[in-house]
């Protein structure tokens, strides 16, 4: 919903919600189901002009990786191509999820995917529908994201319990930047200017993951913990191309930055 309040301003924004929120009024949310044989009509009345496909797997298992990311963009795909003549371009959120490779080199848009598991495979599938569809279309793969209501990493520092046994690369970006490049890129159609058919989105500073833990510890006054841990450091290192050539500035470029003010929001 973010990326709908970051654009209602400029845009009429319809969301598609299979369970809406009962009180929301700050834009039109329709409950549907992508699966439910109306779903095309729904499309035809509403009749786009940018589409983003934007869902997440209702469990970690294959059946639902492949229904959200395959099986929910076909059906997409071709109700738009059959009902929408107005849609312009269509934006499909993926995620890095989609390199498996793990390696010390640092992986960015030129980057060959390499899934290894059946989440990224899935992924990649979605991605590959979409580069196949008739209608323009841009890939999103963001990387972990975080946020004011994403605070998995808060509750893994706070517990040392929590901790995994080897250090490791991690990646993210925080949930006020990936909407608002999202939103970046809308505005860069409505005003004519091209955008690319696949960004990286992730905040371009890898880090290790227990130096983000003792960052968030030190934040709220808790001692560091020191580990050692086993070399080479597992885990990927991924850097974004193009999105540095953009005229889009992130609002937290790092985990400092983007930590330190999620925990004095909590203050």
């Amino acid at each position: 919903m973010k990326i709908g309040m970051a654009l209602k301003d400029q845009c009429t924004v319809i969301g598609v919600k299979r369970n809406p929120p009962k009180t929301f009024t700050e834009f039109q949310i329709i409950g549907h189901d992508i699966f439910d044989s109306s779903f095309e009509l729904l499309l035809k009345k509403i009749n786009p002009t940018y589409l983003l496909y934007a869902v997440a797997a209702d469990d970690q298992l294959s059946e639902s990786y492949r229904k959200a990311y395959v099986d929910g963009v076909n059906i997409c795909l071709r109700s738009v191509s059959r009902h929408c003549p107005s849609l312009k371009h269509v934006f499909f959120v993926s995620s890095t999820r989609v390199y498996g490779q793990r390696n010390q080199q640092v992986m960015s848009e030129s980057t060959l995917p390499e899934p290894h598991d059946f989440g990224g495979s899935a992924l990649l599938e979605g991605e590959t529908l979409v580069n196949k569809s008739s209608v323009p279309s841009t890939v999103l793969r963001l990387s972990g994201i975080y946020g004011d209501q994403r605070t998995y990493l808060l509750r893994m520092a706070e517990d040392e319990t929590r901790w995994p046994e080897n250090n490791r690369w991690t990646n993210r970006i925080h949930e006020d930047d990936a909407v608002g490049f999202i939103s970046f890129l809308i505005h860069q159609l409505i005003s004519g200017l091209p955008v690319e058919s696949l960004y990286l989105v992730t905040d371009n500073s890898s880090a290790l993951l227990f130096d983000v833990l003792n960052h968030i510890r030190e934040a709220q006054g808790l001692d560091m913990i020191i580990r050692k841990s086993s070399l080479p450091f597992e885990g990927k290192k991924l850097q974004s191309e193009i999105i540095p050539k953009t005229d889009f500035i992130y609002r937290y470029p790092d985990y400092k930055i983007g930590y330190s003010s999620i925990i004095a929001y909590f203050k």
